[in-house]
């Protein structure tokens, strides 16, 4: 570890950062408020908080060079979890909340230790059989899960939490929620863990001579990133109110990654990006709705042969420019 250890990967943030954090997180907390609560528009500020949290929780596992295709699955247990604890076991949310977290993580620190010894298509191929065979469970368990016909009647966030009425309560939650995950992830990736993890991406060995016990690394990321994915999947069935099993397969994997490629995978902003971009464009392509997962795969095509490196790239790029101008 004392080849790679640093105090801090990037510079502190000044004066002015903190000042331009303080002023966004002041507008995503009150424009509900000054544009009288639009309910259309709330919807898609939750789901593009919600997505967001779950393209973060799939950055974590792409920092470390892995693709994670359990990811939609691990979203799923998480919101079937909180809503069987809340709606038949009678759990306020916090307790459900919280026993979601510890479900999927779970479940990370059972299969963390056999999966993170394999690397590139392999461990993408072993989340995505992870990840149907959780979704198959959903669909065969009826009992427990509801199978196809779903899982309803799950309580509302405002049963519990002592939060405004409608969506704006619910906004309020999710936002937050997403802000904690971004604002802990981003001191995460500024200090060793994130130099750490960086390296690992490119330079396995180095890390290696450094003392690091990069099994053990690779697991603690992978269930950090399964808790992240859980409460998610908690605050998605308390907003919702019914869950299926068809939110939860393959795609919503896919679309973590789409996101997170879209708007850079070295940028954790890139992933808050690419789900404001993404989640609303069912709604302006509604149209096309039998055309979405052509039109989804062919944008990662495309991301991937002429922007690798996403938005971030791109702003990477006219920064130096301008740099250079200058």
């Amino acid at each position: 570890m004392s080849a790679i250890k640093t105090a801090s990967f990037y510079p502190r943030d000044g004066a002015l950062q903190w000042v331009w954090h303080a002023v966004v997180v002041a507008v995503l907390l009150g424009w509900p408020v000054w544009a009288g609560q639009p309910r259309f528009a709330l919807h898609l500020a939750i789901m593009v908080s919600l997505y967001a949290c779950l393209a973060m929780s799939m950055n974590l596992v792409l920092r470390i060079g892995q693709l994670s295709l359990a990811h939609g699955a691990l979203f799923g247990l998480g919101a079937y979890a909180s809503a069987i604890l809340s709606r038949d076991y009678g759990w306020s949310f916090p307790a459900a909340f919280l026993g979601a977290g510890v479900l999927t993580a779970a479940l990370a620190v059972i299969t963390g230790p056999i999966f993170m010894r394999i690397k590139g298509v392999h461990f993408a191929l072993l989340t995505f059989a992870l990840g149907e065979a959780v979704v198959l469970s959903f669909i065969e368990f009826h009992e427990l899960f509801g199978g196809n016909n779903g899982f309803g009647q799950i309580p509302a966030l405002q049963a519990s939490l002592p939060i405004p009425e409608g969506r704006y309560g619910v906004y309020l939650v999710t936002v937050s929620f997403a802000l904690v995950v971004y604002f802990v992830l981003r001191a995460l990736y500024r200090r060793e863990w994130g130099m750490v993890a960086d390296s690992l991406h490119q330079n396995e060995q180095l890390v290696r001579s450094g003392g690091l016990n990069v099994l053990r690394f690779r697991v603690s990321v992978f269930v950090l990133s399964a808790l992240i994915a859980g409460w998610t999947g908690s605050l998605y069935a308390h907003y919702q109110g019914y869950i299926s099993p068809d939110s939860f397969g393959f795609w919503t994997a896919v679309n973590a990654v789409i996101m997170n490629v879209l708007g850079g995978v070295g940028a954790l902003a890139g992933a808050v990006v690419g789900a404001a971009i993404l989640i609303p464009l069912p709604e302006l392509l509604r149209d096309l709705q039998q055309y979405q997962r052509l039109i989804y795969g062919l944008t990662l095509i495309l991301l991937l042969l002429f922007m690798p490196q996403g938005l971030a790239g791109l702003w990477r790029k006219w920064r130096g420019a301008r740099k250079e101008a200058a």
